[in-house]
């Protein structure tokens, strides 16, 4: 299918705008004609749909937050196993029994000898950050920002003033912000810090955290917000015992990534990896468009690539008009959808060829780049099923909803109903040849039916291991 970009009003084709713009958007359907058999009832369908950009375009500036969890969990040293005996030798840890397992707690301070010698995530956390105070340009800007109960602005300053972002950072070991975590105080103030966007810069909020935040809905709609203004929050969770739904839906709905870390001194790779794909962005703040005749409804967006997640849309003109926040499109790294259609019934007087409707005008936009592509089902006898790689991302697209549902239920305190769903999404690990994945969806229903309670951290793997399935 053809597609297009726009600068103001006036449409150009690709060959002209190559040689007049840096960067020009593609837009592919597959496939680029649905063909359904005839039916006098509303049926499925489904299409693939890739965002893509030339090789032009240069380097855009980088903007950005960091929001970094101070609470006590992260200020915790991190000893060897060789530190831990010591520990327990001088009775400075005893094994006690919490919800029926036994755990290790501390029976005070942790020594100065271990200490010194013993990093915490948050020192981890000022190495990675040191190194993205090195790394940055001058036309760069950063701000640093501290939460547990209270947010604390650190730093804020541009390239040219890596002096002033050293010294706001070496304030972060000695900040005593509260025991709970407040992570939409962080995420507020490092909003109002960036300000809004302009189409020259890349805008993204990083967010490090280990445990729970007091107020996850407004951590939500903040991310909505940040999607608004062109702003992606990339949501790195570390450990087993953070919130995984909470920071793999915001990081969903404004087009960040999701990582998860399982150990602190995995940190700094995290980070650096962050600046990296923010430099190879070249479309920033993107977005999809879809204009939906009546009669024509979308069921599920799933991104397939580069993580496997539902798509969430805002929906105006009395739902015919949606719009899903793709965040920034990177350098080599396509987005790819699979879009879940209720399509209308046949029409009347259809023609010897059957009949032809339209289902969906998708726009891809980013600043004053654009492309275009139609959507369009024909109706006849000699429709064929859907296409094998079609298929296979409807399964994995399946899978991940039902493994959704599970931790939903989870968290609800309904173990058998989680159970259940797992045993399906192992069922379908297995059919997709996942076997690992399978086994680790088994033995979190066996866990869930017969203790009423999920393993240590087995969700939060089984959640994250699902994202990358979308280009398997």
């Amino acid at each position: 299918m053809p597609s297009y970009s726009v600068l103001g009003r006036t449409r150009f084709s690709h060959a002209y705008l190559t040689e007049y713009m840096p960067m020009t958007l593609f837009l592919r359907l597959q496939p680029p004609v649905v063909t359904l058999r005839p039916h006098t009832e509303a049926q499925i369908c489904y299409a693939l749909v890739t965002v893509a950009a030339d090789a032009g375009g240069a380097a855009l500036p980088v903007s950005w937050a960091v929001v970094a969890d101070a609470s006590r969990s992260m200020r915790i040293p991190i000893v060897s196993e060789e530190q831990f005996r010591d520990l327990v030798r001088h009775g400075g840890a005893q094994e006690v029994l919490v919800d029926g397992v036994p755990v290790w707690q501390l029976t005070g301070p942790v020594p100065d000898t271990i200490r010194n010698v013993a990093p915490s995530a948050l020192d981890h956390t000022a190495r990675a950050l040191h190194s993205i105070i090195e790394r940055m340009d001058r036309e760069d800007r950063l701000c640093l920002v501290a939460c547990a109960e209270d947010a604390v602005l650190l730093a804020a300053a541009d390239g040219a003033r890596r002096a002033d972002l050293v010294a706001g950072l070496a304030r972060l070991p000695s900040l005593n912000l509260g025991e709970e975590t407040d992570l939409a105080a962080g995420l507020r103030l490092a909003l109002a810090e960036l300000g809004f966007t302009e189409t020259t810069e890349v805008s993204r909020v990083i967010l490090l955290t280990d445990g729970f935040t007091r107020d996850s809905t407004s951590c939500l709609e903040l991310a909505r917000a940040a999607a608004a203004r062109g702003v992606s929050i990339s949501t790195l969770g570390l450990g087993g015992e953070f919130q995984d739904d909470l920071l793999t839906e915001m990081a969903d709905l404004s087009g960040g990534r999701a990582i998860y870390l399982r150990h602190a001194e995995e940190i700094p790779a995290a980070v650096a990896a962050e600046l990296d794909a923010a430099r190879g962005v070249q479309a920033r703040a993107l977005q999809l468009e879809l204009h939906l005749p009546r009669g024509v409804a979308l069921r599920h967006a799933t991104r397939l690539n580069p993580a496997l997640a539902p798509m969430h849309w805002q929906a105006q003109a009395e739902g015919r008009r949606l719009t899903l926040a793709l965040g920034d499109l990177e350098r080599g790294t396509p987005i790819r959808l699979l879009l879940e259609l209720l399509a209308p019934p046949t029409p009347p007087r259809p023609t010897a060829d059957g009949a032809r409707v339209r289902l969906a005008a998708l726009r891809a936009v980013s600043g004053e780049a654009l492309a275009t592509a139609d959507l369009v089902a024909h109706y006849t006898p000699q429709a064929h099923g859907p296409s094998v790689p079609i298929l296979a991302a409807a399964a994995r697209a399946s899978a991940m909803r039902l493994q959704r549902r599970a931790r939903a239920a989870a968290a609800a305190g309904d173990a058998r109903a989680a159970a259940k769903l797992l045993q399906a999404v192992a069922a379908r690990m297995a059919a997709l040849g996942e076997t690992a994945l399978a086994q680790a969806a088994l033995h979190e229903a066996e866990a869930l039916a017969t203790t009423g309670h999920g393993t240590a951290g087995g969700a939060v793997e089984l959640t994250y291991a699902t994202r990358r399935l979308g280009e398997g």
